[in-house]
């Protein structure tokens, strides 16, 4: 009987909860309307529950197919969503930034959008691959500017409980996020070619950036391509080697040939000359 007591209290409570919960609305976070960088990433065995959030992204071009890249920087909202758009803009820090507008990256917007019962959106950041950046890295620092819609929600961003650590460490501002591009290139492990006493020997010869960037043209590659076997067996550096033979050698026929930058011509195993590294070709 006892028992049958405490059941019937325990359904009783409930339906009360259940009420309740269908004539109240649920009580929402209403502090300040901001907004502020949400900028998250590392390994792929991780996701957002655990990647740090990050102030700084790295654009490295030798990992990337093609010419351009477009980094997309999530902005989050504080407070309330809106049954409206919102919107925001964005500055480039200059005296931060080494990166130059129209070469390294393209213009950005002039006003951002949060959609209508969103409560966050992204900015794209169009990167260009150039030749200022083989040796040296181009940065540049992006600001979130406040505006009618939005203050700046988060001023500083600080760690979180079961987080992985970030590219930098330590507490940082959560209204600026930088990026850093660089296109380095250094030989890598599975390039199969050398020079003799400066005399070009091998499947592909002497390793120069134009001729690796050549073969990443012809052949869509990026650099971890190069750097096992699984990606790079012999018989894809067979291959490699036959195309990019036939096609030096066509262009020399046509009397349009490639020269590397000391004046010498490009050269793999299979063309009709030879090839030493510091000395020019003479022409036709």
């Amino acid at each position: 009987m006892k028992m049958k007591k405490i059941l019937k209290f325990l359904y009783t409570m409930l339906a009360l909860v259940v009420v309740t919960g269908c004539t109240k609305e649920i009580e929402l976070y209403d502090g300040e309307e901001g907004i502020y960088f949400n900028v998250q990433y590392g390994p792929e065995w991780g996701n957002e529950r655990v990647w740090a959030n990050q102030q700084l992204s790295n654009v490295e071009f030798i990992n990337i197919a093609g010419n351009t890249d477009t980094l997309q920087l999530k902005v989050m909202t504080t407070g309330r969503t809106k049954d409206y758009d919102r919107h925001f803009q964005v500055e480039i820090v200059m005296d931060s930034t080494t990166a130059i507008e129209g070469e390294n990256y393209e213009r950005l917007s002039s006003r951002y959008t949060v959609k209508a019962g969103d409560y966050f959106t992204y900015i794209p950041v169009v990167l260009n691959r150039t030749e200022n950046i083989q040796d040296e890295a181009k940065s540049m620092l992006i600001r979130l500017i406040p505006s009618e819609d939005f203050k700046i929600g988060i001023p500083v961003w600080k760690k979180l409980p079961n987080q992985w650590d970030g590219v930098i460490k330590g507490d940082f501002p959560a209204d600026c996020h930088k990026v850093v591009i660089t296109d380095f290139v250094s030989k890598p492990i599975r390039w199969i070619g050398l020079a003799n006493d400066g005399l070009e020997a091998g499947l592909w010869g002497d390793f120069t950036q134009k001729k690796y960037r050549l073969i990443c043209e012809q052949f869509g590659l990026v650099y971890s391509d190069f750097m096992s076997t699984t990606a790079m067996p012999d018989a894809k550096r067979t291959v490699i080697r036959e195309h990019m033979a036939r096609l030096l050698q066509d262009l020399y026929n046509k009397k349009t040939p490639i020269l590397e930058e000391d004046g010498r011509l490009m050269w793999f195993m299979g063309v009709t000359w030879t090839s030493r590294v510091g000395v020019p070709w003479k022409g036709f």
